[in-house]
């Protein structure tokens, strides 16, 4: 089969494609699917300036695709052109193209969507009649400012790539999601998407976050972090969600530079390296970032789809995107959780807010004063809720009304609890306070919108890990030389980063040497990664290397590092059935508010939940 496949080229000369085959060729770069023909379409109409986009799909888009704009239009004499391979209003020079800002530059969309489809292209600019060109023949139209391309039949000139595609609702949803992935990058421009004469997509012109509103799954939306943060290099805003907004696959995953969708692995390690504390597993995080940056330190002409870029300053990159996501992920002193709903300290009215819930929607723990003892009645007096007893932790919690008679033994150490809150910190107290435990696990707080329970074991151990992290942070990294050094082979490409990363590699406490072209010898590592280095250290210092070729920061010693702090965190937080007094509750309250990512623990569930009051009326029929 492949002698007979080599022998049919024998002999053949070499002779120059004819302009139809050639355009063919490049349509196969360009236009793969429905969506590919959708894409190109709608980032012309948005290059020509325009504010409102209908697009018209039929047939999930093989039969045909209609995208009319308000934009600037094309004149008649520039019709032909528009057709033509490699012609564009978009770059002049090298200059503009090493710079280009504009999301379309080829020159060859058009061309190459008309060698496998039929299109017609009708355009009119201000104070001029409106145009129409099709197969070559430019003939006279109506219609109002702008432009409107119809292609039809799709791949019926080349019938055996036809047969690629899939069915009509697999590619009309290729198609829609295509759009509302342009759609989110651009929210002052108003989209409608119209199938088989029925509106399915109807987005007026709004800001950004209306738009994100409108387009991001609803787990999404009540569970993000906002992120807005600006350097030299660039702007980075947008949303990341929460740990428990994560999915199995990566579909939720948008990121764009300068208003254009990319894939870019630097920028996913990025990302997804700033979920390390709080996502475990293979769960994907969702996202929806813009990166605003000058143009000429991105090079877009890297793929034919444009999706794919090179970054001139790949690592200052990372770092930023890295740091920003982290930050924005840490955000959780004032946050629900369960709803992603952030009551920012910036906003004077909501820290008045806070604070004004903080000293009056917590009744204070009533003084229990020697000698005396509460009657039933006190116990039930709900109106009064100063009149409301504490009750000892230590003791069973009561099931039945009798259970709650108290005498006087039970109440002579309550005073000194009463006033022990007064030491704690001052200010917002978004969890309110400790009013019981239960289940031996949860513990049970009160705050200004309902009921909060909390998962004191999981709370306390990021609490723990947080301060382990910090702590090792800010001393210096203790080295264990290896008794017997470790020499290993590695790739030629991982002995270049070596001797190009000498210095970043001794910053991770790895002391390494060359022994030969491609031998390394590990002499020493961090002192807490003792055994892990003498089980897998050459795998870790390969992995290291990889890491520094691809991003040109290596995450994976702290990765290890972080590993042993979270085990250790674990074997210290408190136990599941251990009793807590109403003061050590209220202090893992207190801490968890001031620790960065309290609302997740080390394997990225759930730490505390709130239940309105709302909620809890619900479970009784109340107001029914």
């Amino acid at each position: 089969m492949n002698n007979t496949a080599k022998n049919i080229y024998t002999g053949r000369g070499i002779r120059e494609l004819s302009d139809q085959l050639v355009s063919q060729i490049a349509a196969g770069e360009v236009v793969d699917r429905p969506a590919s023909v959708v894409k190109e379409l709608v980032e012309n109409a948005i290059d020509a300036g325009s504010t409102s986009i209908e697009v018209r799909l039929d047939g999930g888009g093989i039969k045909r695709v209609s995208v009319a704009d308000d934009g600037c239009g094309i004149p008649r004499e520039e019709l032909t052109l528009a057709v033509k391979r490699h012609a564009t209003s978009k770059v002049r020079d090298l200059d503009e193209l090493e710079s280009v800002a504009s999301l379309g530059f080829r020159g060859e969309a058009l061309a190459s969507i008309a060698s496998v489809a039929d299109l017609k292209l009708t355009s009119r600019v201000e104070g001029s009649d409106a145009f129409s060109i099709m197969d070559g023949e430019i003939s006279p139209a109506s219609g109002t400012r702008g432009t409107r391309i119809e292609v039809s039949d799709l791949f019926y000139k080349t019938p055996a790539r036809r047969k690629f595609l899939k069915s009509e609702s697999t590619e009309l949803a290729h198609c829609l999601t295509c759009i509302e992935r342009i759609a989110l990058a651009y929210p002052n421009i108003a989209f409608s998407v119209i199938v088989n004469g029925k509106s399915v997509i109807n987005l007026p012109a709004s800001g950004t976050e209306e738009r994100l509103s409108r387009l991001m799954p609803k787990d999404f939306r009540d569970a993000h972090r906002a992120v807005d943060a600006s350097v030299p290099i660039g702007h980075l805003y947008g949303w990341v969600g929460l740990p428990t907004a994560a999915r199995a696959r990566a579909d939720n995953q948008y990121f764009y530079i300068n208003g254009r969708f990319v894939r870019d692995k630097v920028l996913s390690h990025a990302v997804r390296q700033a979920y390390n504390d709080v996502l475990h597993g293979q769960s994907q995080p969702s996202y929806c970032l813009f990166l605003d940056m000058d143009p000429k330190r991105v090079d877009v002409n890297v793929h034919p789809t444009k999706s794919e870029v090179r970054l001139r300053d790949s690592q200052a990159i990372h770092q930023f995107v890295f740091h920003a996501v982290e930050e924005a992920l840490a955000r959780t002193t004032i946050v629900d959780p369960s709803s992603g709903e952030i009551v920012e300290q910036k906003d004077p009215s909501a820290v008045n807010r806070l604070e004004h819930t903080a000293r009056t929607d917590f009744p204070p723990q009533p003084a229990a004063h020697k000698g005396t003892a509460r009657s039933l009645e006190a116990f039930l007096d709900f109106a009064s809720p100063g009149s409301r007893p504490h009750s000892s932790s230590a003791k069973p919690f009561p099931t039945t009304i009798a259970a709650m008679r108290v005498d006087r033994t039970e109440t002579q150490g309550l005073s000194a609890v009463h006033h022990s809150d007064q030491s704690l910190p001052q200010g917002p107290q978004p969890l309110g306070r400790a009013v019981g435990q239960v289940c031996g696990t949860f513990i049970i707080a009160e705050n200004a919108q309902g009921m909060v329970l909390v998962d004191m074991h999981a709370a306390h151990e990021r609490i723990l890990y947080e301060r382990l992290k910090k702590s090792f942070d800010e001393r210096n990294m203790p080295i264990q030389a290896q008794l017997i050094p470790l020499v290993f082979t590695v790739t030629a490409e991982q002995m270049a980063v070596f001797e190009e990363s000498r210095e970043e590699l001794e910053r991770l406490g790895l002391e390494l040497s060359a022994v030969g072209p491609t031998q390394l010898s590990l002499r020493g590592a961090p002192q807490f990664l003792d055994t892990q280095m003498a089980q897998s250290g050459p795998t870790i210092v390969r992995d290291v290397l990889d890491d520094i070729r691809q991003f040109g920061k290596s995450a994976v010693m702290t990765e290890k590092r972080n590993e042993v702090l979270a085990r250790m965190a674990c074997h210290a937080a408190v136990r599941v059935n251990r009793i807590l007094t109403i003061e050590e509750m209220d202090a893992i309250l207190r801490q968890m508010e001031q620790t960065d990512r309290a609302d997740e623990c080390n394997h990225g569930r759930p730490t505390w939940i709130q239940l309105s009051a709302k909620e809890l009326d619900s479970f009784f029929m109340r107001g029914k």
